[in-house]
């Protein structure tokens, strides 16, 4: 059914694919990230760090996997981007800005208390996904897989005392929901409420199976086609990717920073600011990508689409 022209467009199927977007200087952005990756690969050398370091401070486990991850995440980006492939990297953004949540949150703990809580999640992982595992194949596949019943039974028993281990933190924080934080609690005690309203929801779709999202995908034509491959909206999409990948990238950084000397992160010495003055300048002068481009509700510079 046809929409008023008043009206902002919800349906995909009003929606121009022919519409104009930031997506069209893709090419030069993607050129800028990966000299911008040049620059941060330098400054941030990622190197295995001492175990015993690790087991004293889990934060430092966390820094120097955040930080490869995202190093690899805007590598990975810039590969996609140049195999017309680069909206796919907006799954990428999701991790990045849960690093920047999370260790904004842990960063801000003592040390003893970042150590409990820590630990207890990483061992509610560990075993949640070692028993679903054991649920799936069963205990004959698991035992081809070196997983004996006794073993997998005292999984068990560990999952249910870490359980009672996070009640029991769950009770001195006083979080909201089930027995594991929620990411927008974190990201309230991280100072990063903003940031999470702005990125986290509209992130889960490019995971998720979201009917907003796959509204958002269909793009008409006024031949009254409907195309799911619509050039310039992928173009925005990894253009929005190639962006915030920097940006968090430059957060999570900031965050990490004090923590750098033991989680074995490094820097070239020969770096200087006259090496990254040209690469930022070159990302500055891009601009901001939006998560939500005015052409997806039929906005153009000269008002409503169909004026």
């Amino acid at each position: 059914m046809a929409q008023s022209s008043s009206s902002p467009s919800l349906g995909s199927d009003e929606k121009r694919s022919d519409a104009t977007d930031p997506g069209d200087n893709l090419g030069e952005r993607t050129d800028a990230v990966e000299a911008f990756l040049q620059v941060a690969q330098r400054l941030t050398a990622v190197d295995d760090m001492q175990w015993a370091d690790v087991m004293d401070d889990y934060r430092l486990l966390a820094v120097n996997v955040a930080l490869r991850r995202q190093l690899e995440s805007m590598r990975a980006a810039v590969v996609l981007a140049r195999q017309d492939l680069g909206h796919l990297s907006v799954a990428f953004v999701r991790a990045s800005l849960e690093d920047v949540m999370y260790l904004g949150f842990f960063g801000k703990l003592a040390l003893e208390d970042s150590q409990r809580l820590f630990r207890a999640m990483g061992d509610w992982d560990a075993a949640r996904s070692l028993l679903a595992q054991r649920a799936y194949v069963g205990d004959e596949v698991m035992a081809q897989l070196w997983y004996t019943p006794d073993f997998l039974n005292a999984v068990q028993l560990k999952r249910d005392e870490v359980r009672v281990e996070l009640r029991a933190i769950k009770a001195q924080y006083r979080w909201p929901g089930g027995d594991l934080p929620t990411s927008a609690w974190i990201a309230e005690q991280a100072g990063e409420r903003d940031l999470y309203d702005y990125l986290h929801a509209a992130t889960s779709r490019a995971l998720h199976f979201s009917a907003g999202e796959i509204i958002r995908r269909g793009w008409g034509h006024p031949a009254g086609k409907m195309t799911t491959a619509s050039a310039a909206f992928q173009a925005h999409l990894a253009a929005f990717a190639l962006d915030q990948l920097v940006r968090l990238f430059g957060e999570t950084w900031q965050a990490s920073e004090p923590l750098f000397e033991n989680a074995a992160i490094g820097t070239d010495d020969s770096l200087t600011f006259a090496d990254m003055e040209p690469v930022l300048n070159r990302l500055t002068a891009l601009g901001k990508v939006p998560l939500v481009h005015a052409s997806e509700w039929n906005l153009t510079p000269d008002g409503p689409l169909g004026n």
